[in-house]
């Protein structure tokens, strides 16, 4: 009887692995587990319903940053910490009834990661990341979080200045900053692609339109009071030195110290952006703006104060495309796993560390082909052969390999 070589890529292993079917019906499967599990009558899981009475409130001109205790229970302890354009995005999952709205909830955020990977990756690269994320999917899907579509909506930003999709890329980042502040530094990473004046404009017209979209359903007057009252909210969050997991804790509690945030934020901020300035010359290669995007979801996760468990998604989303679109080593394979395996800042520190290394070393010689790490565009009908999203220079249309007429 012949043997089986499970490292051969015909092997029915490495089929089943790299179905798709397979991974999405797992990703589907975590949904409705966490669907059953938190709308339970005896949960006392709150976040959700949080999400779901957000819209109400701003409905019916309450205000959206106090205690719910009749709506949550008396054991309560969050708050909504969302922008009122959030709790106005709420409105889908508000109006169905709670486990309808649970289980729509949590397909949004499974299937919105699998696509943007899939987009992002394509292929066999995909479906590794869609398995490697499958822990930190659980854990931000459990916990009701929108980490994981805030993670596909940076990815979907990115993609989109790739493309040369102004406005997507604009309505991308912006409705990802409503649910959570720091998607905004996604507006870093175009820097590197022409016609930046006109895409600032795009964003802060998409910004102003994001700003006043809760007045569908709420007076002018009462609108400003919801962002004075969300405004002291994410002051009194900023002084916090106790919560969360970031590398500004975990220092604090090594050396027994109480630094404030803002100066390490501030470094990490200048260490981020010192090799897209100083690495001009590399703006054009997709793979330096691939790993630039890999910098930037572990970096805007492991320095934000407010950074908890379930956020942890988004930078191993970033630590998981670094490993993949870069060349394979040990270390970086120990790092990557550590990262997978919920260790948090620590691992995930030391991945963002090496990926500066990649930035300033110019990572275009790192990996072997770009069209084996990015996820290939659709063919023109007068292209001989496919092209990948963003393969070309910055200013040009990778289609048909002349100048950008821009779109949106």
């Amino acid at each position: 009887m012949s043997r089986i070589d499970f490292r051969s890529p015909d092997s029915p292993l490495r089929r089943l692995l790299q179905s798709r079917i397979l991974v999405y019906s797992l990703y589907v499967a975590i949904a409705v587990f966490v669907t059953i599990r938190r709308g339970a009558p005896e949960s006392t899981h709150t976040t959700f319903k949080i999400f779901r009475q957000s819209f109400w409130h701003l409905l019916h001109g309450t205000n959206l940053y106090a205690h719910y205790p009749a709506e949550q229970g008396a054991a309560a302890f969050d708050l909504f910490k969302y922008s009122p354009t959030a709790a106005m995005l709420f409105m889908p999952f508000a109006l169905p009834p709670y486990w309808p709205a649970m289980l729509l909830w949590s397909l949004v955020n499974a299937f919105a990661l699998c696509f943007g990977l899939e987009r992002l990756l394509g292929g066999k690269r995909a479906r590794l990341a869609q398995w490697l994320l499958l822990p930190e999917a659980f854990a931000t899907m459990e916990a009701m979080q929108s980490n994981a579509l805030i993670t596909a909506l940076i990815i979907a930003g990115f993609i989109a200045m790739e493309d040369r999709r102004q406005l997507r890329s604009a309505v991308a980042i912006v409705t990802a900053t409503a649910l959570k502040i720091y998607p905004a530094a996604t507006l870093v990473l175009a820097t590197f692609h022409p016609r930046r004046l006109r895409f600032a404009l795009v964003t802060a017209l998409t910004g102003v339109a994001a700003l006043l979209l809760p007045l569908l359903v709420t007076s002018p007057a009462m609108l400003l009071q919801q962002y004075r009252w969300w405004f002291a909210t994410e002051a009194y969050d900023a002084n916090d030195l106790a919560f969360g997991v970031s590398v500004m804790k975990v220092t604090r509690q090594l050396l027994h110290v109480s630094w404030p945030n803002w100066p390490t934020q501030v470094l990490a901020t200048s260490v981020l952006v010192a090799p897209f300035l100083a690495r001009r010359e590399r703006w054009s290669d997709p793979l330096f703006r691939q790993t630039a995007l890999a910098s930037l979801l572990v970096y805007a996760v492991i320095f934000n104060h407010q950074a908890e468990r379930p956020s942890f998604v988004i930078a191993v989303t970033g630590a998981v495309i670094w490993y993949l679109t870069s060349e394979r080593g040990a270390v970086r394979g120990v790092l990557t796993a550590l990262s997978v395996l919920g260790l948090q800042a620590p691992p995930l520190l030391a991945c963002w560390l090496f990926i500066q290394r990649d930035l300033w070393a110019g990572v275009g010689r790192v990996a072997g082909s770009l069209s084996s790490s990015v996820a290939p565009a659709p063919k023109s009908p007068d292209s001989t052969a496919p092209g990948t999203p963003g393969s070309a220079p910055p200013g040009s249309d990778p289609a048909t390999d002349r100048p950008a007429t821009g779109g949106t």
